[in-house]
C-alpha cells in the first residue's frame, strides 16, 4: 500500500511538469497583420489589437514594404504606420515578426520591375539598421513614446519568397545568378542586424509552393547551393500551403529535411503563414482546390493546428501564423482575400467586422 501511495503521489508530481512541457513555447499562435487591417481608423485598429488579445493571438506579423517607407534616397523614412502597429502591439503584449521587402525603385537591379530585387543588398542592410534604430532596444520610439510598454524588437525575417517571381525578380529558380544575389542579400542584412543589435535574431526568408516544378524544398536546395550557409541565420521560416492539412504536414517534412542536410537541422521553424481562404464558390483563383466554406476554413485550421501541435517538438516549431487576421471577403478575384479570421461588414464597412467560425475555433485551441 505505501508503495502505491508514494508511486501516486510522485506521478501527480511530474504532472504539472509534463503539462508544461507540452505546452506551446509563448507566441506559438500568431496571426498577420496586413492588408485591409493596416487601412482602419485609429479607434477601429486599436480596437482590433484589443479583439486580438481576448482571442488568445500572442504574435503579429505585419509586412514591411521598404518602398514605401523609404521611397526617396535621400528622403526621410516614413515610420508612422510601422509606429501604429507596434504600439498597438506593446500596448496588448503581442510580439511582432516583421517581415521586410519590396525594395523602392531606386533601390531595384530593374527600377521599372515591382519585384525586383535590390542592386546594392547595402541599401537594404541600411534600411534594417535604421528599423533597429527606431524599434530596437535602444530605439527611437520607446524614448519617444514613454506611455508605450516598451518592447523592443528582436527578431527579424529577410524577405519573403524569393523562389516566386512577384517577389524576387528574376526569380531564383531562373538561374544561378539569382540565387547567388539573394544569398548576398541575406548575408549583408544579416551581418548588418546583429551589428545593430548583437542580441537579435535572424530569420531566414520563407520559399513559396508553385507547383511540382517549384517547390519550398527545391528552393531551399538552391540557396544552400549557391553558397547559403546556415550560419546567416537564426531560425528558418515557412509557407506550407496546401488544400489538405496532410500536405501541410509533408511540406515541412521535406523542407525540414533539407534544412538538416545543410547544417540547420537544429534552427527553429517558423509556419509565417498559412491559410485557407473562405472563399469557395466566390472566385476560382490559381489555387483551385484550396479555397473552402467559412465552416471548411475553420475546419481546417483546427485541425492544421492540432497536427502541427503534435508535432512541433519533433520539428522545432515554435509558432504558426494563420494568413490572416481580417479581410474583405468581397469584390475580388484574388481568393485569399477571403482568408481573414475576420471579415469587414459589408452594409457598414466602417463598424465594427464580423468574426468568423475561424475565428473561434482559433480562440478556442489558443485560450486552451
Amino acid at each position: 500500500m505505501r508503495r502505491s501511495l508514494l508511486l501516486i503521489v510522485a506521478l501527480l508530481a511530474l504532472a504539472p511538469a509534463a503539462a508544461q512541457a507540452a505546452s506551446p513555447p509563448p507566441g506559438f499562435f500568431g496571426v498577420m497583420a496586413d492588408g485591409v487591417l493596416m487601412t482602419r481608423d485609429d479607434a477601429s485598429f486599436a480596437h482590433e489589437f484589443q479583439v486580438m488579445k481576448a482571442t488568445g493571438v500572442e504574435s503579429v506579423r505585419p509586412v514591411v514594404y521598404w518602398a514605401d517607407m523609404q521611397p526617396q534616397r535621400d528622403g526621410p523614412i516614413l515610420f508612422g504606420s510601422l509606429d501604429r502597429l507596434m504600439g498597438e502591439a506593446a500596448r496588448n503584449g503581442i510580439s511582432v515578426l516583421p517581415v521586410v521587402l519590396r525594395a523602392p525603385d531606386w533601390a531595384r537591379e530593374h527600377p521599372n520591375d515591382i519585384g525586383s530585387h535590390p542592386k546594392h543588398p547595402a541599401d537594404y542592410a541600411a534600411f534594417f539598421t535604421a528599423l533597429i534604430g527606431r524599434y530596437g532596444p535602444n530605439g527611437t520610439f520607446w524614448a519617444e513614446h514613454p506611455d508605450i510598454p516598451a518592447r523592443p524588437q528582436r527578431t527579424w525575417e529577410v524577405w519573403n519568397e524569393p523562389n516566386l517571381q512577384r517577389y524576387w525578380s528574376p526569380s531564383i529558380v531562373t538561374g544561378r545568378a539569382s540565387a547567388r544575389a539573394f544569398v548576398r542579400l541575406t548575408e549583408v542584412a544579416s551581418a548588418a542586424i546583429r551589428k545593430a543589435d548583437p542580441g537579435a535574431r535572424v530569420i531566414l526568408s520563407s520559399f513559396g509552393e508553385a507547383g511540382p516544378q517549384n517547390t519550398s524544398w527545391d528552393a531551399i536546395k538552391l540557396v544552400f547551393r549557391a553558397g547559403l550557409k546556415a550560419s546567416a541565420f537564426d531560425a528558418v521560416a515557412g509557407h506550407p500551403f496546401s488544400g489538405r492539412v496532410a500536405n501541410v504536414l509533408k511540406i515541412v517534412r521535406f523542407e525540414r529535411a533539407e534544412f538538416a542536410r545543410h547544417g540547420a537541422a537544429r534552427k527553429p521553424m517558423i509556419i509565417s503563414e498559412l491559410s485557407w481562404p473562405s472563399a469557395k464558390g466566390r472566385t476560382n483563383n490559381f489555387t483551385t482546390g484550396f479555397e473552402t466554406t467559412e465552416k471548411g476554413q475553420a475546419a481546417k485550421l483546427r485541425q492544421a493546428y492540432t497536427q502541427l501541435l503534435k508535432v512541433r517538438s519533433r520539428y522545432r516549431i515554435e509558432s504558426v501564423f494563420w494568413s490572416t487576421w481580417l479581410t474583405t471577403d468581397c469584390c475580388s478575384s484574388n481568393n485569399f482575400d477571403w482568408s481573414g479570421l475576420r471579415k469587414v461588414n459589408r452594409r457598414n464597412p466602417g463598424a465594427e467586422p464580423i468574426s468568423k467560425p475561424a475565428l473561434r475555433a482559433f480562440r478556442a485551441l489558443a485560450r486552451r
